[in-house]
């Protein structure tokens, strides 16, 4: 969404007759073991390359043992590039670093993305492929009797946010107007050091990020999720405006939506639920 919160690849040719390119609510119950991603077959043809780019954000893409490309994300990756026949190139950086090379062409894609104005901008998006909703995370020894967070904020606290990630109106909103009441990282595991260190009073995070960071760094018992959240909210394929076409958009538009009416798409995010 990976979503902001207000704080990345298709670069795809089309050969005569074929396509050639290509940021749920949980309950707390612990997450199933992810599965690798499987690699992609060989094709035929393998002039269809997608280029995409993804962060460290578990448990829908990160680097697992012998720095396997795995997590949600990268399985209904394999899955549309399959579908589509093309292969996949995987690179992970930073997530404002794959924004600018999204901006510029140098990667077609990136998952995980929420819509909005400034994207639209340099971005293509795709239909939504799942949901996903932001929960703020707090001390279990700090109280915050809070229903609503512009309340949170104007009593004093902050809240740590990713750069660049997109938490939606509301948080961009109170953004804008009171900016000082935010504390932005790179990543989302500097914002958990900073909770701890008392830094900060509350995180805004994906709630499946957030139990399967906290998991497996042993703090579900120090942090845990509060009352309040943000609605859930559609996440897309973003897709870059310097490198991809419409006509290339509605190609994977038609092949996420035959991965939805086979099942495979819900199977996919089945084994992820908490």
């Amino acid at each position: 969404m990976r979503s902001v919160p207000l704080i990345l690849l298709l670069t795809c040719f089309f050969s005569l007759n074929m396509l050639l390119t290509a940021c749920k609510p949980a309950s707390q119950q612990p997450v199933p073991e992810p599965q690798a991603a499987a690699e992609p077959l060989p094709l035929a043809n393998t002039d269809c390359v997608l280029k995409v780019g993804f962060d460290a954000w578990e448990p829908y893409h990160y680097l697992g043992q012998g720095q396997t490309a795995m997590g949600m994300d990268i399985e209904i990756l394999q899955s549309l590039a399959t579908e589509m026949q093309c292969e996949l190139q995987l690179q992970q950086d930073a997530w404002t670093t794959l924004l600018a090379k999204l901006q510029s062409g140098e990667i077609d894609l990136l998952p995980g993305a929420s819509r909005s104005a400034e994207r639209a901008q340099f971005a293509w998006f795709s239909e939504p492929y799942r949901q996903e909703q932001f929960v703020l995370y707090t001390r279990a020894d700090n109280e915050l009797a809070f229903t609503d967070i512009p309340t949170l904020l104007a009593a004093g606290h902050k809240i740590g946010l990713v750069s660049d990630y997109y938490y939606g109106a509301e948080i961009d909103s109170l953004y804008g107007s009171m900016p000082e009441a935010f504390v932005n990282a790179q990543i989302a595991e500097l914002n958990i050091v900073r909770l701890l260190d008392e830094d900060i009073s509350a995180v805004l995070e994906d709630n499946f990020v957030a139990t399967a960071m906290l998991r497996r760094k042993g703090l579900e018992q120090q942090i845990v999720p509060h009352n309040l959240s943000l609605p859930a909210s559609d996440v897309h394929l973003m897709l870059s405006k310097a490198s991809v076409s419409e006509a290339q958009l509605l190609e994977l538009n038609n092949a996420i939506n035959r991965l939805k009416q086979n099942g495979s798409l819900a199977e996919i995010l089945q084994r992820y639920q908490l």
